[in-house]
């Protein structure tokens, strides 16, 4: 496949053609204290979530004059997945209604993969219902943000039932296990959060742009390797049926990980590893035939 190229600029909108206004956030990295620091920057970096605030402040007189039509956080809303971040973003969130109607997310490696803020070497054994849990507060964040207009893919390939409709059958199973932990109720969710990607935001006519939300964090078991990235067969090939579902449509693909390394050495491959996808040569090509959606 030919190599990755920095993009001159962005195409002219056609005659007669439509143009929608995004606002793209990306590695939050919201933190459950007033003062508390992040895993990555450390005490060298940012205190609490004041800049997270002044973001959505500024987002919100953006809209008020030019109104958006999506605001996408494409992953690692918060620092480590934990109950008070999450509380501390969707209480950000409430402060903006209109801004919050409009956000689409998707998950990122700090959301569900760190195991230990404070010891990267520890290990999560694939029974530990530790995992899963975060997986279901990451789910159950996105339900309460989306789960009204997102769908999910059917046997069939459609976007069918709202995230809310699909994971309805599940709530009390959920609910048990964020409760009461355990292992077997970690089991009776097993596979609930895989097996609701892709979602996808449908176009609202014939058209119009459809937003497709990818996991693409790979299934790791202790902090060290937290980043790698993957998206899996299974999820590629719902996606692809989802496309030709709905063929007049144009396409955003939402992930978390870059496709593939950067076109230049800007740091060394120790400092690089797992900011990409495992497997993005092989995700690109399966798109390439959707370039011109």
């Amino acid at each position: 496949m030919d190599q990755p190229a920095d993009l001159a600029a962005f195409d002219g909108t056609p005659p007669g053609g439509r143009c929608w206004r995004l606002a793209h956030l990306s590695d939050l990295h919201v933190v459950g204290e007033r003062y508390g620091f992040r895993i990555e920057s450390g005490t060298a970096g940012p205190r609490g979530n004041r800049r997270f605030h002044r973001v959505l402040a500024r987002l919100a007189e953006i809209h008020a004059v030019d109104p958006l039509d999506h605001v996408l956080i494409s992953g690692d809303m918060t620092d480590a997945g934990r109950t008070g971040e999450w509380a501390e973003f969707l209480d950000a969130l409430a402060g903006h209604p209109e801004l919050a109607a409009r956000i689409i997310m998707l998950p990122g490696n700090h959301d569900v993969n760190v195991v230990d803020r404070a010891n990267p070497a520890r290990l999560d054994l694939p029974f530990s219902p530790g995992k899963r849990l975060r997986q279901m507060r990451t789910l159950s964040a996105i339900a309460a943000v989306q789960g009204d207009r997102v769908r999910v893919i059917d046997g069939s390939g459609k976007p069918s039932a709202t995230l809310n409709q699909a994971l309805e059958p599940y709530q009390d199973r959920i609910t048990q296990f964020a409760q009461h932990g355990g292992v077997r109720r970690a089991m009776a969710v097993r596979g609930l959060f895989d097996d609701q990607f892709p979602m996808v935001l449908p176009p609202d006519q014939d058209g119009g742009l459809g937003i497709a939300i990818l996991n693409s964090n790979a299934e790791t078991h202790f902090s060290f390797t937290n980043a790698l990235g993957l998206v899996s067969e299974a999820q590629t090939r719902r996606l692809e049926a989802a496309i030709r579902h709905l063929p007049t449509s144009c396409w955003i693909i939402a992930l978390h990980h870059h496709l593939m390394e950067y076109p230049m050495p800007v740091k060394t491959f120790a400092e690089r590893i797992g900011t990409a996808l495992i497997n993005g040569s092989w995700f690109v090509r399966r798109l390439q035939k959707f370039s011109d959606r």
